[in-house]
């Protein structure tokens, strides 16, 4: 009996200490993640990697680990009757999978590692270099986060309105067309009557977090072509309305105009004839930048983005008429004509530096961004008119062709004397709202503004005064303009956002 009783009273101990030992080993692991046994360094891997420890997996330091340094000093507890059976500290089993282990001492080169779980260094020679692929286990794949990014969004925009002396003028049939006639009309021209309508275009950005707190990026936006036009459709006559071409006559120091097309305007011979008018703006914008984070916290980061702009904004206005005397009750032969034809064409150029914020706020499925920054640098200026003044007198005899047109500044045509360079500064603004459909795609929309406060346009840049004698037929005087000062003026676009972003 007493026999018995011992055997029960120790069985009880045993229970009690194996209970202690378990939830020693699981205070320990739910402490420290990076570490599943006493000696374990902290991890530190990149994300998407397979970490691998280097505990010493020996029986005596899994003991240690398990019930402290007392733990190698316990008796033994495993009796039958007065006999024991067993060492007294048990070898803990593996804590995870370990398809890299290998048991009863194979795979490794010359099958001498054992099965014991020891630290690859002391595995010695005998496995000839390979034990690191034998004793050490994964601990854990670090989690996999979205690090590289591309948003593609569609762009609605207005781009303003933009401003130019009246270029084609209309008024009743026998009235001529000019600007202080009453009933006179602007066909094409005039202040902010051209574009500042719906332009479409795109936006891409793209780029990489190379670590939590850093990264590099870049994009890239276009605006389609913004463009106002007008035209006679073909040749017309004076019947229902009379066209001209309007400008300031230092002759007669008032307004006057070049007839296109008209019918029995007192003082003048009948003119039937053409016209065509077009201004298109053009604007794309290329930036490479980097990314860095200033704060962050439950839900939400602010990150600092500095880097280089380039912007490009192309504005060019054509003007082209023809006019065809079909009368000679004045003066020249029915079948002379005249064709002016004028382009001026504006180039800007943007580089510089940009410097901004980005702020992110993410609320389980839906995210909120806030962008504001300035871009600072140089706008090159480029100016170039070119035109022809053609007159032509009946039956195609003699043609007297002069280089330039009516609307350019002065005498200037394909030089750089316009040309300029000026320190520029552009704002711009984005908010947007996005909302995640899968866990890397999302769908935005948002609004943009950017505002660029010195740019060159070529409606500012019109010199419509010149002597009227200059352009009869035949010329009785060569064209005259007075010299005319460049204009500077500034630009803005803005509208709606519609974008799908790709996180990898």
């Amino acid at each position: 009996m007493e026999t018995n009783k011992t055997t029960k009273w120790k069985l009880l101990a045993l229970a009690a200490m194996l209970s202690a030992g378990s939830a020693s080993a699981a205070d320990q692991g739910n402490s420290d993640m990076t570490q599943y046994y006493t000696g374990a360094a902290p991890v530190s891997a990149e994300e998407g990697d397979i970490v691998y420890d280097d505990v010493d997996y020996s029986a005596d330091n899994m003991a240690a680990s398990f019930y402290g340094n007392e733990g190698q000093s316990l008796q033994p507890v495993a009796f039958v009757g007065d006999q024991q059976l067993g060492s007294g500290v048990p070898t803990p089993s593996p804590m995870m999978d370990d398809s890299y282990i290998v048991s009863n001492g194979g795979g490794c080169s010359t099958g001498d590692c054992g099965n014991s779980y020891e630290m690859a260094s002391s595995c010695g020679s005998a496995c000839g270099g390979n034990c690191g692929e034998c004793r050490q286990r994964p601990v854990r794949k670090m989690l996999k986060k979205h690090d590289v990014w591309m948003t593609a969004e569609a762009l609605l925009w207005f781009t303003q309105a933009r401003s130019t002396t009246p270029l084609i003028t209309q008024s009743a049939a026998g009235t001529d067309p000019e600007l202080d006639v009453a009933g006179t009309t602007t066909l094409f021209g005039g202040d902010e009557s051209i574009g500042g309508d719906l332009s479409a275009g795109f936006r891409l950005d793209f780029g990489r977090n190379l670590n939590d707190d850093f990264g590099i990026g870049g994009r890239f936006w276009w605006l389609s072509e913004s463009s106002e036009d007008a035209s006679s459709g073909g040749t017309v006559n004076g019947n229902a309305f009379s066209y001209g071409r309007p400008f300031y006559d230092t002759n007669i120091n008032s307004d006057n105009s070049i007839l296109i097309a008209s019918t029995g305007v007192a003082g003048n011979d009948d003119f039937e004839g053409s016209f065509s008018a077009e201004s298109s703006l053009d604007i794309y914008a290329a930036e490479a930048y980097a990314r860095m984070k200033m704060l962050s916290g439950s839900g939400f980061r602010t990150d600092l983005i500095g880097g280089f702009s380039h912007f490009g904004i192309d504005d060019t206005l054509t003007v082209n008429s023809t006019s065809i005397q079909t009368t000679d009750a004045i003066a020249g032969n029915i079948g002379d004509t005249t064709v002016l034809y004028d382009n001026i064409e504006t180039e800007n150029r943007f580089y510089g530096g940009q410097i901004g914020f980005e702020t992110m706020v993410n609320r389980g499925k839906w995210s909120f961004k806030a962008l504001t920054k300035v871009h600072l640098g140089n706008m090159e200026q480029i100016y170039r008119g070119s035109g022809l003044r053609t007159f032509t007198d009946a039956g195609f005899v003699t043609t007297t062709s002069t280089d330039g047109g009516v609307l350019a500044l002065g005498d200037t045509y394909n030089t750089t004397a316009l040309d300029e360079d000026k320190f520029t500064f552009a704002p711009e603004a984005n908010v947007k709202l996005g909302y995640k459909f899968r866990p890397n795609v999302s769908m935005s929309v948002g609004y943009s503004f950017i505002y660029w406060d010195d740019v060159l346009l070529s409606g500012d840049n019109i010199n419509n005064v010149y002597n009227g004698d200059g352009i009869t037929f035949p010329p009785g005087a060569a064209l005259a303009q007075p010299v005319s000062e460049r204009k500077d003026s500034s630009l803005y676009t803005h509208g709606i956002d519609l974008g799908c972003v790709i996180d990898f």
